[in-house]
């Protein structure tokens, strides 16, 4: 009964966390285009005239930790969230080389229904070209791979799922992982994003610390990073060979772990805490809303 009605209080501290970050993100990025616009005139973050890429990089560094920085903050002054619910600890024993390839499989899996899914739709995607390299790279693969690895992990699987916990380790998996997912306002995206959300939950609580998870979110960024500097400046035949070994090597190889670690009695839900059922979440009307309103966002944003 208590752990019932704690969902329903947890769920919505998560949804609210969910928005004011949507919102502190919005309110940064405005924020920092005005100022870039007043230093260079006509400049703005979407059109930086005259602005070199590593500062526009260093910019949107600044905004991506602050937009994760200011609502946990907050969630550590007004929640019940503490410091040690973070679990930023050294894990319990886990195995790399069965986590890593696993998650990267159902990483590409995602990845590759998230494309077929694009053509399906006819829905037009935009990609970022990265610079050839210098200053200018090496502060692109700060935002693009460094910096999500360590903030989102900390906020969704350390913040969010460390208030959602004492309801259970299956609500507190699926609960920030819908969240974040949604939060990338990008359907195609949002599915990996869930897959991976999932899982990585999952192995947070598995370890007893988000570590791990900093280490495969890294780890499968730089492999997109690395896919997306080939597209450009690679041969289109090493391109495509790499994008291909990615999307086919690692699903299959998963699959074989997987079957092979059952076949030894591995189970996924061995040493998850037991508490109310998933759906559960969905008792709270601010998470419930709060899922409809980044649903019908995307929906409104991919057109």
């Amino acid at each position: 009964m208590a752990k019932s009605r704690g969902v329903r209080g947890a769920a919505s501290w998560c949804a609210i966390a969910a928005l004011f970050y949507l919102l502190v993100r919005s309110l940064l990025y405005a924020g920092v285009s005005a100022l870039l616009g007043l230093l260079q005139p006509g400049a703005s973050l979407s059109k930086p005239v005259g602005v070199s890429d590593a500062t526009i990089g260093l910019l949107q560094l600044f905004i991506g930790i602050g937009a994760i920085a200011i609502p946990l903050w907050c969630m550590l002054r007004l929640t019940r969230l503490e410091v040690r619910d973070l679990r930023i600890v050294l894990p319990a024993p886990w195995s790399p080389g069965f986590c890593l390839p696993v998650f990267l499989g159902l990483a590409n899996t995602a990845n590759l229904a998230g494309a077929l899914l694009t053509t399906w739709l006819g829905i037009e995607t935009t990609t970022s070209i990265l610079p050839s390299g210098g200053l200018e790279l090496f502060v692109q693969f700060l935002v693009l791979c460094v910096m999500p690895a360590i903030v989102e992990e900390l906020f969704f699987r350390g913040a969010l799922q460390g208030l959602m916990r004492p309801c259970g380790s299956a609500v507190a998996i699926f609960g920030p992982a819908l969240l974040f997912a949604l939060l990338h306002l990008d359907p195609v995206q949002g599915l990996t994003a869930l897959v991976c959300g999932v899982f990585l939950g999952w192995l947070a609580e598995r370890s007893g610390s988000i570590l791990p998870g900093i280490l495969l979110h890294f780890t499968n960024n730089c492999l997109a990073f690395l896919s997306l500097y080939l597209r450009f400046y690679a041969p289109n035949n090493v391109s495509f060979a790499v994008e291909l070994f990615l999307l086919l090597f690692f699903p299959l190889f998963s699959l074989w772990l997987v079957y092979h670690a059952r076949q030894q009695g591995f189970r996924f839900s061995a040493g998850l805490r037991p508490g109310v059922d998933v759906l559960d979440v969905f008792t709270s009307p601010a998470y419930l809303v709060t899922v409809l309103f980044l649903l019908v966002y995307t929906v409104f944003l991919s057109h």
